[in-house]
Parts: C-alpha cells; sequence; structure tokens
C-alpha cells in the first residue's frame, strides 16, 4: 500500500479527500493529515509518507515551499497539488521545481484516483508494457499462495459470476456456507485486498479485454461486466485505469502521461 499525507488549511476539504477517495481501490492508505506545510513537514518524519495531496495556499508554510523542502528531505517522494484556477500559475511551478502533477478544483469525483494511478504507476521515457502496465495498475494476481479453502473458492464463485450485476458477497458467502462477515474478513487476512475491491478490480480489468475490440462500444462492455450505470462503470474503470473507457478503446494506455510541466 502506498503511504499517503493530505495536507489543507481547510478542515471540511482535507476530510473530504480523505474520507470520500477511494483509497483501497487504488492501493493507497491515508498514514497522516496535516493543516499546513509546517505541520507535514513534522508529520512526514513520524509517517514517512510515499505520496502527498496539497493544497498550495496555506498559513505558516504554503505548498510550494512544503514540496520543496520534503523533496530535499525524501528523494522520491510525490506530490500532487490542489489549486484553484487563480493559483494556477503557482501550480505549474510547481511542477517545474519538481512537483509531480496538480490537478484544478473543482475536480470531477474520481479524478483524483486517476491522477494517483498515472503518477505512481507510470515510468516516463520507458517502452509501455500494456499487459504489465495494466496488472500493476489494477492488480489481480492475489490468489496465487492462498492457502485458505474458502478464499480460493470465493475467487473461483466471483471469477464466475463477475458479469452479473446482482452479485453480493453475500451470495458467495452462501455458496460456501460461511457468514458473509467471516468471508470477508478471511479474504482479507489471506489476499491484503476486500472482497469488494477484488471484484472491481476483476470487472474493470475484464471491460478493459472487451475494449481491446473497437466494435464493442463502452455501454456494451459496461453490461458485460456487471454495470447498469453507465456513469458509475465509467468514473470507477477511470480511477482504476487512469484513463476513461472510451480514451481507453482510442489508445489503450498511451495516453496515459504525466502532464508536461
Amino acid at each position: 500500500m502506498t503511504r499517503v499525507m493530505v495536507v489543507d488549511d481547510e478542515k471540511y476539504v482535507r476530510r473530504g479527500i480523505v474520507e470520500h477517495t477511494d483509497w483501497q481501490l487504488i492501493g493507497c492508505e491515508v498514514v497522516a493529515e496535516a493543516p499546513n506545510g509546517e505541520e507535514a513537514l513534522r508529520m512526514a518524519e513520524e509517517s514517512r509518507p510515499e505520496l502527498v495531496i496539497s493544497d498550495i495556499r496555506m498559513p505558516k508554510m504554503d505548498g510550494l515551499a512544503m514540496a520543496e523542502e520534503l523533496m530535499k528531505r525524501y528523494p522520491g517522494i510525490k506530490v500532487i497539488f490542489l489549486t484553484a484556477y487563480d493559483e494556477f500559475t503557482y501550480a505549474r511551478q510547481a511542477v517545474r521545481i519538481g512537483a509531480s502533477d496538480y490537478l484544478l478544483k473543482p475536480f470531477d469525483d474520481g479524478e483524483l484516483e486517476a491522477s494517483v494511478q498515472r503518477l505512481l504507476h507510470l515510468h516516463p521515457n520507458a517502452p509501455v508494457d500494456e499487459a504489465m502496465l495494466e496488472e500493476e495498475l489494477i492488480p489481480l494476481d492475489v490468489g496465487e499462495g492462498v492457502s485458505n479453502r474458502y478464499v480460493r473458492e470465493a475467487i473461483a464463485f466471483i471469477r464466475e459470476h463477475v458479469s452479473d450485476s446482482g452479485f453480493t458477497v453475500g451470495m458467495a458467502a452462501q455458496s460456501l456456507g460461511v457468514s458473509e462477515g467471516h468471508l470477508m474478513r478471511l479474504f482479507k487476512s489471506e489476499t491484503g485486498v476486500g472482497i469488494n475491491t477484488y471484484l472491481t478490480r476483476l470487472r474493470i480489468r475484464k471491460a478493459m479485454d472487451l475494449l481491446k475490440d473497437v466494435q464493442v462500444r463502452v455501454n456494451e462492455a459496461a453490461s458485460l461486466v456487471g454495470y447498469q450505470d453507465i456513469a458509475y462503470f465509467s468514473n470507477t474503470f477511470k480511477k482504476l485505469a487512469g484513463v476513461s473507457p472510451s480514451d481507453y478503446q482510442a489508445n489503450g494506455l498511451k495516453n496515459l502521461r504525466p502532464k508536461e510541466p
């Protein structure tokens, strides 16, 4: 799991980012949050984040000064700035000095997760092996080495019913003769991911395979992997793949590139 710190002087904005971003889905966990750059530097010593999501204008120490200091102290740390339109010049300046990316407020649901996916899993200037990148972006190899019979059977059951829009964890649990709560705990303990997260990843990977055929429409792909709501499907796809379904179908992962400074 990638360790994340969220920095924003507005408490409700900060808490919104922490609570409403699907961190587990993209393999991240929030290890710290801070109200300004000065406090963020102190907390970074203890929590050692690998990725920082930060506002720019904050009291005591702004995001630019904080990012410069963090990058000096912790080479390799990545910073994504969340910035308003009137701070756009500062955001571009931040990228030039080494910050990794920026998003303009207000950003759409799913946009932050997509930015994180692009940032953490793309290797600039390296040839893109799409099969390897797909597995890195949306890992499914959780069943290898699983010793628990119930978890192995749950994985097989999920794969068999991945296209069923009415699928529930309760259905899998019932088929295995265990309680839903027990199965969820076993699955997370054995694989390191939640069972619903695994289901979502599996559906999106299957959708990616379907969309490689240009004759398959996005809404058809959504339906074939168990999504009835096309908007929800598209949003989830972008969170995990870093690009929209239509962009993926047109370009694969070729457009999965960080913003230029």
